[in-house]
C-alpha cells in the first residue's frame, strides 16, 4: 500500500511544515506578550511607593504638597498613603513590607538602628522645630541654656527639642539632680502644665508653638538658635527598599524639591493645598511652613544625624555599646542624585545653589 504523499505549496514547502511554523509563531508571540506583561508588571511594581503618614498630619508637608500638585506622577511614580498610628507602627509596617517611606520621626529609628535593625535614613524632612514656651512673667528668667537649674521642665517623649536642651543643659555644668524633666501625655499637656505652675518651661513642636501664643505663653527661644539644622523628621526606609527602588526613591525626592521650589516661589497656593488636606486653619499652616520654625529640608543631613545620636548617648537613650553605623544608617546619594536633576534640569535656580551649599556643610 503506498504511503499518502503530504501536499506540496509551490517552492517546495509542505503544508504539515507551514502548520508547524504557524504554532511556532504563535507560541513565540504569546512568550514575546507575555515577557512584555512582566516586564511592565516589574516596572510598575519598581515605581509604586508606599508612604505611612498620621492622619492628616502636614509634619511632612513637601511630601503632601507634592501629591496633591501631582509631581510624582509626573515623575513616573505611582505613590500611595497607609495611615499609621504612631512612629513604631510606621517602622514596623516598613519591616513587614507594608509601606515603603516614613517620612516622619527621628528617635525611633536612630533607636531601631542602634540595636541592629536595618533601616536606612535617606532623606529629611525639617529641621530644628521645637520650641520652649513660658509664661509672660517667666520670659526673662529662661532665655539661655545655662538658665535651667532648679526648674521643672514639661515635655513629651520622644521628641527631640528637650533631648538636644538636655543635653546643652548638661554641657554648661548645671547640676542636673536639680533639673527636673516631667513627661506629659502630649503638647496641649505641656501647654497646661505650663499655663498652671505646674512647670516652670515646657518644650514644643509641630507648630505648637502658635498655639502656645494664642493661650497667652511666650516662646521663650528656639531650640534651633542653640543647635542650628538639628535634625528632628527624616525620610525612612529599609535596606531592601533602596535595593529594590532605588530609582522610585530619587524621583520621590525630585518631586519633593519640587515641592520646595513651589513653596518658595507660591506661598499662596502651597497654604491653600496644605489647608485642604489637613483641614487646618491658613494661620496654623502659614505657622509651620513660613514661620522658620520648622526648617524644612529633604537633606538627610549625615553629620546632623551624627550629632543627634551623640545627643541620646549622652542622655542614656542609647547605651555606648550599640550596633550604631553611620554609613549605614544614611544614604546620603538618593538625595543628592535628585538635587543634581534639580541642577541639570534648572542651572539658574537659586535654590539649587543653596541646597547643594547645604548638602556639602551637612553630609
Amino acid at each position: 500500500m503506498q504511503k499518502r504523499k503530504m501536499p506540496v505549496l509551490s517552492g517546495g514547502i509542505k503544508i504539515k511544515e507551514i502548520k508547524t511554523m504557524k504554532k511556532r509563531v504563535t507560541a513565540t508571540l504569546l512568550g514575546i506578550l507575555m515577557a512584555g506583561m512582566t516586564v511592565n508588571v516589574q516596572a510598575a511594581e519598581e515605581n509604586s511607593l508606599v508612604v505611612g503618614n498620621m492622619g492628616n498630619s502636614i509634619k511632612a508637608a513637601m511630601v503632601v504638597l507634592a501629591s496633591e500638585m501631582g509631581y510624582y506622577e509626573e515623575e513616573g511614580l505611582d505613590v500611595s498613603f497607609e495611615n499609621i498610628a504612631d512612629l513604631n507602627d510606621g517602622l514596623t509596617a516598613i519591616d513587614l513590607g507594608k509601606i515603603d517611606i516614613l517620612p516622619m520621626g527621628i528617635i525611633p529609628t536612630v533607636t531601631f538602628i542602634s540595636q541592629g535593625s536595618d533601616f536606612v535614613i535617606y532623606g529629611g524632612t525639617i529641621a530644628e522645630g521645637s520650641q520652649a514656651v513660658v509664661t509672660e512673667e517667666n520670659k526673662d528668667t529662661i532665655s539661655d541654656m545655662g538658665d535651667f537649674e532648679g526648674k521643672t521642665i514639661a515635655c513629651v517623649r520622644p521628641e527631640t527639642g528637650h533631648m538636644i536642651a538636655e543635653s546643652l543643659i548638661r554641657e554648661t555644668g548645671a547640676d542636673m539632680e536639680t533639673v527636673n524633666f516631667v513627661e506629659m501625655d502630649g503638647f496641649q499637656s505641656v501647654i497646661e502644665a505650663v499655663k498652671k505652675g505646674t512647670a516652670d518651661v515646657g518644650f514644643v513642636n509641630s507648630g505648637f508653638g502658635q498655639v502656645a501664643e494664642q493661650q497667652g505663653l511666650v516662646v521663650a527661644f528656639n531650640v534651633g538658635e542653640f543647635a542650628p539644622d538639628a535634625v528632628c523628621c527624616r525620610q525612612t526606609t529599609s535596606k531592601k527598599v533602596i535595593e529594590e527602588k532605588r530609582d522610585a526613591l530619587v524621583k520621590f525626592q525630585i518631586a519633593n524639591l519640587r515641592a520646595m521650589e513651589l513653596a518658595k516661589n507660591d506661598k499662596e497656593t502651597t497654604i491653600q493645598k496644605l489647608m485642604d488636606y489637613s483641614g487646618q486653619s491658613e494661620e496654623y499652616v502659614d505657622y509651620c511652613i513660613y514661620a522658620d520654625v520648622m526648617k524644612i529640608s529633604m537633606d538627610p543631613a549625615k553629620n546632623r544625624i551624627q550629632d543627634f545620636y551623640e545627643v541620646m548617648e549622652s542622655n542614656g537613650d542609647i547605651p555606648q555599646d550599640s550596633q550604631w553605623n553611620l554609613d549605614e544608617a544614611v544614604d546620603s546619594t538618593i538625595y543628592e542624585e535628585a538635587l543634581n536633576t534639580m541642577m541639570e534640569r534648572e542651572p539658574e535656580e537659586a535654590l539649587w545653589q543653596e541646597l547643594q551649599t547645604q548638602f556639602e556643610e551637612n553630609n
